[in-house]
């Protein structure tokens, strides 16, 4: 008898608002770019985002079922800081570890939504109304 893999305790999923409407992004790589410009690993479409505003990063989180979280941190992989800063619940910040519920700030026509949830995509969705899925 063969086994199922195994799901994570939780999902961990980005909703990101912008002025293409909300899309949804399951989180599972270590790293991803985020950014106006389209090589980003999430596409950020305001004029006020940088071209490569923040990175997520995967990592180790004891008090976390799954064992692991996102960090973000404002500006690229380099180092290089964002030109309008980095917002996370209204304050700036150079770099955080996300928490379910988090909203992200890309100036003030673009947001994501960090999401921890035990359900699967199509229950979180469902509480999303109108938004794409993007694989990545």
């Amino acid at each position: 008898m063969t086994t199922p893999p195994r799901r994570p305790a939780l999902n961990h999923v980005l909703i990101v608002k912008d002025r293409h409407g909300p899309k949804a992004y399951w989180l599972t790589a270590e790293l991803y770019s985020l950014g106006r410009d389209p090589r980003n690993s999430i596409r950020i479409d305001s004029q006020y985002a940088s071209r490569y505003h923040a990175i997520l990063v995967k990592t180790e989180s004891p008090s976390s079922p799954d064992g692991f979280t996102y960090q973000i941190i404002d500006g690229d992989i380099q180092g290089t800081p964002s030109t309008n800063g980095l917002y996370v619940g209204g304050q700036r910040v150079e770099f955080r570890d996300l928490e379910d519920g988090d909203e992200i700030q890309f100036g003030n026509d673009a947001t994501a939504t960090y999401s921890l949830q035990n359900k699967d995509l199509d229950e979180i969705l469902a509480t999303f109304e109108n938004t794409q899925i993007v694989e990545l």
